[in-house]
């Protein structure tokens, strides 16, 4: 009897842990500096593709001073999404997707700031690669 326990917990543990490998549905938080003069900063690739070319969410709390920044989606080979500009204290808005933001790549968020920004600003917030 207690080897079937152990096999069932065993099994129960196993679908748990590959159900988190895909963290795309799942809020992550992020906190980054964006550089000055049209600077850009990025979060790590801490989300995982769940569904091909889905749309993402984020939830900034704050964009330092002020100021704003424009964020997109970004997978490890390079391909983003349309930016979403104008991300402000409390901004919830939703991140364009990519045809080729397939399932399983690994993503992450570029921001961005105006050319006439003068200072580094710091960002924070949750986000994640499948809305």
């Amino acid at each position: 009897m207690k080897k079937k326990k152990l096999a069932l917990l065993t099994g129960v543990l196993a679908l748990a842990t590959s159900a988190s490998v895909y963290a795309g549905t799942s809020y992550t938080s992020y906190s980054t500096t964006v550089g000055d003069t049209n600077g850009s900063g990025y979060t790590g690739y801490d989300q995982t593709k769940s569904t091909s070319g889905a749309n993402g969410y984020i939830k900034s709390t704050s964009v330092g001073g002020d100021y704003v920044v424009d964020v997109r989606m970004l997978d490890a080979q390079g391909n983003g999404g349309d930016w979403d500009r104008n991300i402000d204290d409390g901004t919830n808005s939703a991140l364009d997707g990519h045809v080729n933001h397939i399932k399983d790549d690994k993503m992450r968020l570029q921001f961005s700031n105006d050319w006439n920004t003068p200072v580094d600003v710091q960002v924070t917030g949750s986000w994640k690669s499948d809305n």
